[in-house]
């Protein structure tokens, strides 16, 4: 048998899922004091390691990375296969180094980041503008709403030179809705993670709802790439420009012949 970590032993069927309360990081806290930084959980039916300490994690993460790379992955993530297109949840195999290079190369390159630092230079001006503008008249200012709002102004910009959060188009307004809804349905409490066994049922319908969120996302985003490939028609030098990481992507694909599927893409 696998030799686990010290923990507080776990209830039959449910673990030690009640124990953790409504604050784990309170309840872990206390329990790294007992058993240490390294500590097993039994939460449903899964397994868990959970590790309090910085030092221990560098080990983890930095000189076992290949060993210990592999993880759970929730249901939500499931959705539209999500799980097997992604750099985030797949294992290291070919898939994923290729999609790293493509990831390190075209997406966050010096060179790429560089070009379009101005960009996201520009959102946060239009983020510091909106505060002064609001206490000048004495106005509310919801922070976690504009920093939302700038965050995805700035990653839709560097991707595809357009704002995706402007409140007077409803494709933009659609967009933020689905990207809420994405982050409350993956960060949601699921007893299907804990109890894999029931996962076909989808009990809680979270699959079902994240499934329509990536639907109507990649939807949108597989518009933008439609929108874009008439401009590219001309095999001008021009056209080979790299404006942001959408061009890059497709000069990539078109220059190496690269495998990237429009899956992977999206």
């Amino acid at each position: 048998s696998v030799r686990l970590p010290p923990g507080p032993r776990p209830f039959p069927i449910i673990g030690n899922i009640l124990e953790l309360g409504t604050n784990p990081h309170i309840a872990l806290t206390k329990f790294s004091k007992i058993y240490g930084p390294l500590m097993t959980f039994k939460l449903g039916r899964i397994t868990t390691i959970v590790i309090s300490s910085p030092q221990v994690a560098k080990e983890v993460l930095l000189e076992n990375g290949q060993v210990l790379s592999s993880r759970t992955i929730p249901h939500s993530v499931h959705a539209l296969d999500h799980h097997i297109y992604s750099t985030v949840w797949l294992p290291p195999s070919a898939q994923w180094r290729n999609l790293r290079r493509v990831c390190a190369t075209k997406i966050f390159s010096p060179q790429l980041l560089d070009s379009t630092q101005i960009l996201r230079q520009q959102k946060v001006k239009d983020l510091l503008d909106f505060v002064k503008e609001r206490c000048k008249k004495g106005g509310v200012v919801d922070i976690g709403e504009v920093v939302f709002t700038t965050i995805l102004n700035s990653i839709s910009t560097t991707f595809f030179s357009m704002d995706l959060s402007d409140s007077t188009s409803e494709k933009s307004h659609e967009f933020m809705n689905i990207i809420r809804g994405i982050m409350e349905e993956i960060g949601r409490p699921n007893v299907a993670d804990l109890f894999p066994i029931l996962r076909p049922l989808d009990p809680q319908r979270v699959l079902a709802r994240t499934t329509n969120y990536f639907k109507r996302l990649l939807k949108i985003i597989d518009e933008i790439i439609e929108e874009r490939m008439p401009s590219r028609v001309s095999k001008s030098d021009h056209s080979k420009v790299c404006k942001d990481v959408l061009d890059s992507l497709l000069n990539d694909i078109e220059e190496t012949g690269s495998l990237l599927s429009r899956n992977e893409m999206l």
